[in-house]
């Protein structure tokens, strides 16, 4: 993949009540930013002062940028949450992990909606469903989950399920960093990291790659350690 949107060059300077968006100076005026994440960043990276890269936002609204990136120790992390099952996708395709497949997003299977299906035409038995879980981070080593997650949990008592009646699950864990290295279950969030062994136990196969954006906008895969 390669990233065809400008980037806008700017400095963060703080989320707003709104978790949905920021502030940030370009050419040192203040600008609201939109933030494509459903928790606060400020969880799990620093930002403040930090220099950022934004992309305009084509569709008319409230912002006219949406915060997409972010540099740490010469390399680029991006922000953008949103992107994290188009990636994967990308990512599957160059792996040939979709071949023989027809591969469907966002779709609900058994009141589940899955981020993505690879599914057999021919043979239901060889579906997979797909689970995405974007990460952000800093360190070589990241423990998930980092807060505590409602639908997080509540995801996977459906994963257990789809998984007893005999069908084939995986978990990828997709780091937006490429800083990071290996994803670490968090055994502190005892009910989200318990539903998970179980599951485990009970078939569902684990990923992990990052994300890696080089300087001319093209975008690397690479996979990376999950420690349960």
């Amino acid at each position: 993949m390669i990233l065809t949107d400008e980037l806008v060059e700017a400095v963060f300077v703080k989320e707003s009540k709104n978790r949905f968006l920021c502030e940030v100076l370009i050419d040192n005026a203040l600008e609201e930013c939109y933030v494509s994440s459903s928790s606060r960043l400020q969880n799990y990276i620093k930002l403040k002062n930090k220099k950022v890269w934004l992309t305009r936002n084509r569709k008319k609204g409230r912002t006219k940028y949406a915060l997409f990136a972010v540099q740490y120790y010469n390399k680029y992390i991006l922000l953008n949450l949103n992107k994290v099952n188009d990636f994967l996708v990308e990512y599957l395709s160059l792996t040939n992990m979709q071949n023989n497949f027809e591969l469907y997003k966002e779709k609900f299977i058994d009141n589940y909606k899955a981020d993505i299906i690879l599914q057999d035409e021919k043979n239901s038995l060889r579906n997979i469903i797909i689970e995405a879980k974007g990460i952000i981070g800093v360190n070589n080593e990241m423990l998930f989950p980092k807060v505590h997650s409602d639908r997080a949990i509540e995801q996977l008592k459906k994963i257990k399920n789809l998984l007893i009646e005999g069908k084939n699950v995986e978990y990828f864990f997709v780091s937006l960093s490429p800083i990071v290295k290996t994803v670490t279950l968090n055994k502190g969030h005892k009910q989200y990291s318990d539903l998970f062994l179980d599951c485990v136990g009970k078939g569902l196969i684990v990923r992990g790659i990052s994300v890696q954006l080089n300087e001319s906008g093209k975008i690397f895969y690479n996979k990376i350690r999950v420690l349960l």
